[in-house]
């Protein structure tokens, strides 16, 4: 495996801003690229751009805006680059949820192609309250599609592949705001904001007018 992390913007159609106020691929990794630049061994990755003009190579304009490029192709691209390197899928417990139910774009490909490799990450309740009902759901959720999967292939494999992390819960008390990306696109509250964005992403955000700033205009 690699020394150092890649973090990769989330796939986009195209290249292009999709539903909402969801910002350009562009945006996405200058903002990455200022959260992780003081962060050691970790760099921003731009494989999605990579593998979208990869499928896009000699197409035309009409036939690339039709292009849905998804995990499993970025995924393909990465093990044929580095055919050595194991890669491991980090995802929340909604995600993989989704994607063991086949919300997912070639669902099946994906965990193939991760040879089922994938770390969970559960949000729990901040330290001295109980677990809320909706925590209860999720982790009963994880459960069933870890035993979903163990039908489906080797459950040796499964159970020794799918790490289940536990977190805590990303709430800032004092503001009454779970850190979140819906939170920090929703709201132009620079007291909330500055407590889940750092400055320099806070100042981007800004200065491009981007997200809830964009109804300033």
């Amino acid at each position: 495996s690699h020394a150092s992390s890649c973090r990769y913007p989330k796939i986009i159609y195209a290249l292009q801003s999709k539903r909402g106020k969801q910002a350009p691929f562009q945006s996405r990794i200058e903002m990455c690229q200022l959260l992780f630049k003081d962060i050691p061994n970790v760099i921003v990755s731009e494989a999605e751009r990579i593998c979208f003009e990869k499928v896009s190579d000699g197409l035309e304009d009409t036939q690339i805006e039709s292009i849905r490029v998804g995990t499993a192709d970025l995924l393909t691209m990465l093990i044929n680059d580095e055919p050595n390197v194991e890669f491991t899928l980090a995802l929340g417990a909604d995600t993989f949820i989704d994607l063991v139910n086949g919300k997912w774009r070639r669902s099946e490909d994906v965990l193939k192609l991760v040879d089922y490799r994938i770390v969970v990450f559960r949000r729990l309740s901040e330290e001295g309250s109980s677990s809320s009902s909706e925590e209860i759901k999720q982790q009963d959720a994880v459960k069933a599609c870890i035993a979903k999967l163990q039908l489906r292939v080797d459950s040796t494999k499964t159970s020794t592949a799918i790490t289940v992390t536990q977190i805590p819960s990303a709430t800032k008390r004092e503001i009454g705001v779970s850190v979140s990306s819906s939170a920090a696109r929703n709201t132009t509250d620079e007291t909330v904001l500055r407590e889940i964005l750092s400055a320099d992403v806070l100042d981007y955000v800004k200065e491009r007018k981007m997200y809830a700033f964009s109804d300033l205009l």
